[in-house]
This record gives C-alpha cells, structure tokens and sequence, in this order.
C-alpha cells in the first residue's frame, strides 16, 4: 500500500502508480512459491502460478494469487483508509464475478452499488487516517445483518461478522404458532413463521442421569442475538433451557482415548466402535488415511459406530476413506446436493486460494491422493480462460436433503448404525459430512444444531493488494434441507439432544450408544 502498513516480510514492489494493475511480485516472490510446490512433490509448469501483475486485466485463472508465505504470515490490526478505499474496486470485482450470494442479497433488497458508493464515501472522509479493522469494516457487518453468511468477510482473529448457532430446550411443549424469542436482557426478536430454522422443532431430548431420551422441543438461533430465555408459543412465553458447551475437547479425548485433534479409532466394547473426526485439515486427512490403513478387518462390522465429529470445523471432507462403514448405494447420491453457483475464471484462482491457505502447513511426502488432488488443481489453473473472464449460472439439483432423515429404522445390511455426534463446533464440511452420513439408513444425529455454516459454501481465498487484508467470500450456494429455509447460524438439527455439558460427558454417551445399538 505503499505506507508504513507494508510489512517486510511481504516484499510487495509497488510502482509509481497505486492502482492495483501496478502491484508486482517479485521473481523472488515467484521462484519462492515454485519451490515450495515442488517440495511437495508436485510437477509446476514453467513460470509457476504466480503472476508478475497478479491484479491486472484481463483477468484469468490465476488472477489475485498472492504468495503462500503470504498467507502464513500474520494480517494486520489496523488499515490506512485510503489504502482500503484503493482496495475497494479489486473487492468489487471479485465480489460481482464470484460471490455465491450476490444475487440472494439483491432479492433481500441488497443495493450492492449503493454500498460500494457509501463505503468509498466514508472512508474517502477519512483520508490516510489508522483505522482499527471492526471500523474499517463495517460495512461488511452490516451486510451479515441483512444476509448472514459465516464463509465470507475478512480473515482474521481480530474481527469476525458471522455468528454460530445456539440450541435450547423447550421446557414444555408449543401450543400454538411459535412468534416471538426473548432474551434474558428481555430483548424480544420476532420469529418467521416462514422460515423452519427459526421455529421449534421435535426431537427426543437427552438429560444427564434420564434412563432414555424423551419427546420433547429444541429452538436454534444465531448466537449473535444473546441468551435466549423464552419463546412465545400460543401467547405463552415457555422458558428456554441453555448450557455452556465449553470447548469439549476433554470430554471428546477422554471418550477417545486419544487427543482430541487427531483422527483416532478404538472399540469401546465387543460391538460398540469410536471414530474420531478431528478438523478435516488436510494434515489430519493424511493422518485418517495412515490411520485407516492400519484398522483389523474387523472395523466395519460393528453393531453401532460413534462417528464424533464435535469441534470440527470443516476443511476437506473425508466421506470417501469411512468406505469400510458406508452403504454406498445410500449416501453416493447424496454427494450431489442442491447447489446454486457463479462460475468465471475468478472461481478457479480463489479455490486455489483456499489451496492454499490449508496447505501452508504441510509437509512432504504426501500420500498419493492428496498429491495427486493437488497437481490437478495446479494444472487446471494453467488452462486458457474464456475472453473477458464471463459468469455462467451452474444449478445442480438431489433427490435427496435433509428433510427425508428420519433418525430410525434399521441400518443398511452388513453395515453398522451410525451414531453422529455433532455440536455447535460442527462447521462447513463437518456440516457436510453429517448431511452425507444422515442419508445412510438407521443413522442417528445426536448432539446440538451444528454451527451453521454451509448455506454460501466452498470458500475462496485472496489477499486485497494495498491493505494486505486476507479476504473470503462463499462462491455458491446451497439448500441443504431442500426448502429454502435459512441455514447459517442455524445448522443442521439433532434427532437426539443431549441436553447440557453433563449429558455430553463420555459415560452418558456411550449408554446412549448402548440403548440405540439394541433398537
């Protein structure tokens, strides 16, 4: 940005001008990333992916690709206005030729040139003054206001607009149309009888020291909106209950026998397995490949399988390598779910953006499969763009969505019941991988509404030129309960809740595990 933001370790050369056509990598920058890639085993064409002018017209398939050492390093606090204001036309341009929820805010009634125009006003007011990052962005919480979507905004452990879902119990059953949620700050938010996710839903709920689960009502929400107290149901306010969910890990090691952020697999008795699905990075996915290599024969035929997916955060689904327990025939169609998205040359650099970002931390030698993932990414970034980088629409459609799980009957022949233990940490793929998993028969959901982060799905990744700021946005939509209801910040729903941090201890889970396993 040319000002005293510009860190060193960076080693942007800017030119005489400030527009983005002038950013330049050095070819320092540039050999440093083909190095990188073939320490990793991968064949890089020559030049690499990385452009001199990554920022300038025309645009193509390797358009905005800034350094991977880039992305290791740390964003910064605060920006200089107008260095952001600069930035604002590359935001633009990237927002319009790949954003998954351009056109869902426009029928929200989203202005997007308007707030493009009032975003260059302000910060033109500002001048060169240091903004700290909340106020430089604002305008990008005010667009989660209206359109609430957790895979776009600013990357960054100091600022973030998103909100994940909270679950509460129903002290007694709704009798009537459900209106109104109150907080314990005695906030009232209006409910849309319109949208299920906002309404209360049935399930069996789950409390520490009950013999069984029983009927019962849970509501989710956005945890943005507070503590929810009550929900006016009928014209009757019925209290809410909520719990601390705490980080779990220790529950989730100790039911693991293992650490918590590594895949790991164990027999809980003579019938009862556990598979631990940490964060689906793609080091943890190498290490469930080595992992799964290594299981006896006998993985797969167990009566029940606890599939733990609490706290994991997405990353790179690993559906394929659970072969062993799956019925194919159930859950390969499911892959294909509804799906609504822009695709343009801007679509294949910003998933490699993603690249790499979940790659930084690697380290050689990859397995075969990953290696293999890679390389073709790597070279389908070298194909030649269609002139002046056009949006074409892809709309894909399922069968299936998750309205058809029914959480009973009897599992898949050969196969085991799936017992899915999922939370509010549950986000992105994790979502996904339950979603796939629900569709096998006799799977039970059994936990909390996962976070709530899969209604703008696959992420793309860029570094805005002149601030540094790590950028990003989803670039497609999803409709993963097939009617349209909203999703983010409110998850995929349990068939079972377990009902408070006691009920989540390893003890009440695994006689849980005991009672579906008899049905």
């Amino acid at each position: 940005m040319g000002g005293p933001f510009l860190p060193l370790f960076l080693s942007i050369a800017l030119a005489a001008g400030t527009a983005a056509d002038d950013v330049r990598l050095t070819p320092e920058q540039r050999q440093g990333e083909v190095e990188w890639l073939k320490s990793l085993g991968l064949t890089v064409p020559e030049g690499g992916p990385l452009l001199e002018h990554p920022f300038a017209t025309p645009l193509t398939k390797r358009s905005f690709l800034m350094p991977t050492a880039d992305w290791r390093a740390p964003g910064p606090t605060e920006v200089n206005a107008g260095s952001l204001r600069q930035d604002l036309p590359v935001l633009r341009t990237i927002m319009e030729k790949a954003y998954g929820g351009w056109d869902s805010a426009q029928k929200l009634g989203w202005d997007w040139n308007a707030w493009f125009t009032d975003w260059d006003r302000e910060l033109a007011a500002k001048g060169d003054a240091k903004l700290a990052l909340a106020d430089a962005l604002a305008p990008f919480e005010r667009l989660e206001r209206v359109q609430l979507d957790n895979h776009s905004g600013p990357v960054s452990n100091v600022v973030h607009f998103g909100s994940g879902s909270r679950t509460a119990v129903l002290e007694s059953a709704p009798s009537g149309p459900c209106t109104a949620m109150k907080t314990d700050s005695g906030e009232l938010l209006p409910l849309n009888e319109k949208d299920p996710a906002q309404l209360p839903k049935h399930a069996k709920i789950l409390t520490a020291g009950a013999a069984q689960p029983e009927d019962g009502f849970y509501l989710t929400y956005p945890a943005r909106r507070g503590s929810a107290a009550a929900v006016n149901c009928g014209g009757k306010w019925i209290p809410l209950r909520i719990w601390d969910a705490g980080s779990r890990l220790n529950e989730i090691a100790s039911l693991a026998g293992h650490a918590a952020n590594e895949p790991s697999y164990r027999m809980l008795d003579e019938t009862i397995g556990y598979l631990r699905l940490p964060t689906f990075t793609k080091p943890n996915n190498e290490r469930l490949r080595q992992l799964l290599g290594q299981l006896p024969e006998s993985a797969g035929r167990e009566k029940l399988l606890i599939v733990d997916l609490r706290q994991n955060g997405g990353g790179d689904s690993a559906i394929e390598a659970m072969a062993r327990w799956l019925d194919f025939a159930a859950v390969r169609p499911v892959v294909k779910f509804n799906r609504h998205q822009p695709k343009s040359c801007v679509y294949d650099a910003l998933r490699w953006g993603y690249t790499q970002i979940s790659s930084q931390s690697l380290q050689p030698p990859l397995s075969d499969t990953l290696r293999g993932n890679l390389q073709k990414q790597l070279d389908d970034l070298f194909q030649p763009a269609p002139e002046g980088c056009p949006v074409q629409m892809e709309d894909q459609h399922s069968d299936w969505d998750y309205r058809q799980h029914t959480g009973s009957g009897k599992p898949s022949p050969g196969k085991p019941r799936l017992m899915i233990l999922a939370d509010r940490g549950c986000g992105s793929d994790c979502e996904f991988s339950v979603y796939v998993l629900a569709a096998q028969p006799g799977s039970v959901v059994v936990g909390e509404s996962t976070y709530g982060v899969g209604q703008f799905i696959q992420p793309g990744y860029f570094i805005l030129p002149h601030t540094l700021l790590k950028f990003r946005i989803a670039l497609g939509m999803s409709d993963t309960y097939g009617d349209g209801r909203s999703f983010d910040g409110y998850g995929l729903g349990p068939d079972i809740v377990l009902d408070g941090a006691d009920a989540n201890k390893p003890e009440t889970i695994l006689k849980l595990a005991r009672t579906l396993e008899a049905y």
